[in-house]
């Protein structure tokens, strides 16, 4: 068995970078670039992060706190100030006076699926007693519900989002959503039935996790295992094209176990490249009777459109789901500044470019917590369209994991007026992801309206029958975005289609 690599690391939109020392040299902190935290709700990942050995590395994430800030329409605010409504810059219609961001969510969820907030906690508590039917009764009752909801008249299904929120929250609602929570609901073109579908699997009190050194730690303790088990791993192999081997291919070097007697199916074509993504110039045949693409969908739709296993009806399902952009930038700083004004860890929020910022980075520091030593920022994290404005400040041309003096010197005023500062000290060390930039296409995927993952993802999984070639992916899945989206199809290919159970944790 082999895994190709384009990149030459392991990991995907799970990477890990650390930011320079700790105190007296010891272990700095670690920038997620990607995908930052779990919850207590994400049964099948947290499965995989106990076989992979690292439970004991999993430790709090802070998400927000009532003393951290939020800073909308020239305000700041504390957290626990949102439903002050003699506080907030906002005039909120008589019945959504006094509900924070989380309870407007939540209204608007009831008015749209009647009964949405009483299901998903009984749906919950069920879970957690383990009653497994009475859970799935509940989801069903919600499914169920969810499918006959309309929005002016449309099914929910066909409906965005952020047209969703607007038929049943008024505008100053909708405007508070969208200025508070960090994302770009207003300008959200994601199906709004599915939205609701991932609310509704979200446990009501759910436990943020990350993990210590990292979320990028989870795949690199399955790249060792995966070797120490007899697997070969190769980076810097982009997949260009995947055709049905003919006879003449008996002899090829193939990925299949040494002794094998099969023959191999497919062949496999890839364009080397170095550690910066350029092309080497020399390319690489490798034969396999079964081929597992765990591609998202930019890739897969850039591969030669003339082989294995396109067809009009998958280009059509893998349109079913679009990217989200999305940046981060981290400032590492000498010292934690932000102490001095009450936070400690966790996220504020603007209507500024910035949109979320998390005080300390993502993951605490390996080792006990200290007060000296250099502190982490992650300083911006806009997504959608609020990333077109750091498009337009980026300099052209430049190295696209360092956003460049101007920037950070912008980034930095941004922050100052946050937080009420006549300015702030440079930083140590910056470090800019843009995923949106090749190879990449989107941080994340949504569902676009109209179109039902029930439906489409088994058609995906396994887009010819009669072929040994499956495509796992969180894309099109009912989590698009997140690990257990690509943890539950990796186990659904694995369980349907190759006869695999779920292996020993020993």
């Amino acid at each position: 068995m082999a895994l190709f690599e384009r990149a030459h690391r392991v990991g995907g939109r799970l990477w890990s970078v650390p930011m320079g020392e700790g105190p007296h040299g010891g272990e700095g902190p670690h920038a997620d670039l990607g995908a930052m935290r779990l919850h207590s709700g994400l049964r099948q990942v947290l499965d995989v992060v106990g076989e992979a050995g690292l439970t004991g590395d999993l430790v709090p994430f802070d998400f927000g706190r009532p003393e951290n800030p939020t800073h909308v329409r020239g305000v700041t605010l504390r957290q626990r100030d949102l439903t002050d409504t003699a506080r907030i810059p906002y005039h909120l219609a008589g019945g959504e006076r006094g509900l924070g961001p989380g309870d407007l969510v939540l209204r608007a969820a009831d008015a749209l699926v009647p009964g949405f907030t009483a299901l998903r906690r009984r749906h919950h508590e069920a879970l957690e007693r383990g009653d497994t039917e009475r859970a799935a009764r509940c989801a069903t009752a919600f499914r169920t519900r969810r499918g006959r909801a309309t929005v002016a008249g449309r099914p929910l299904r066909w409906t965005t989002y952020a047209d969703a929120l607007r038929a049943v929250l008024g505008a100053e609602a909708v405007a508070l959503l969208h200025d508070t929570g960090g994302y770009d609901v207003v300008y959200s073109r994601e199906n709004a039935a599915e939205q609701l579908g991932i609310l509704f699997r979200t446990p009501p009190d759910a436990a943020y996790l990350t993990l210590r050194r990292g979320m990028q730690s989870l795949p690199l303790a399955l790249r060792d295992r995966f070797t120490a088990a007899g697997g070969t791993l190769r980076l810097g192999h982009r997949l260009l094209r995947v055709d049905r081997a003919g006879p003449h291919h008996d002899r090829a070097p193939s990925a299949t176990a040494p002794g094998a007697a099969r023959r191999p199916r497919y062949c496999l074509t890839f364009a080397l490249e170095d550690p910066e993504g350029r092309a080497t110039g020399t390319y690489a045949h490798v034969h396999a009777h079964t081929v597992v693409l765990a591609l998202p969908q930019g890739p897969l739709l850039r591969l030669d459109a003339d082989g294995v296993p396109f067809t009009p009806r998958l280009r059509a399902d893998l349109a079913a789901v679009e990217a989200v952009p999305a940046q981060k930038l981290f400032l590492l700083y000498r010292t934690a500044w932000w102490g001095a004004l009450g936070m400690t860890r966790g996220r504020a929020t603007t209507d500024l470019p910035l949109r979320q910022l998390w005080y300390g980075g993502t993951c605490p520091p390996p080792g006990p917590a200290r007060d000296d030593g250099p502190a982490l920022l992650l300083a911006a994290y806009p997504s959608g369209p609020a990333t077109k404005t750091w498009e337009a400040a980026r300099e052209p041309g430049t190295d696209p994991t360092d956003p460049g003096r101007d920037l950070v010197g912008w980034t930095q005023r941004l922050l100052a007026r946050m937080h009420g500062l006549p300015r702030l000290e440079d930083p140590l060390a910056v470090r800019l992801q843009d995923w949106g930039l090749p190879p990449h296409d989107g941080a994340w995927h949504v569902w676009r309206p109209g179109h039902d993952p029930d439906e489409i993802a088994p058609r995906v999984r396994r887009p010819l029958p009669g072929e040994a070639v499956y495509i796992v992916s969180d894309c099109w899945t009912p989590d698009p975005g997140s690990i257990e989206g690509a943890v539950a199809c990796a186990e659904t290919v694995l369980r349907e289609h190759l006869g695999c159970g779920r292996p020993s944790s020993s």
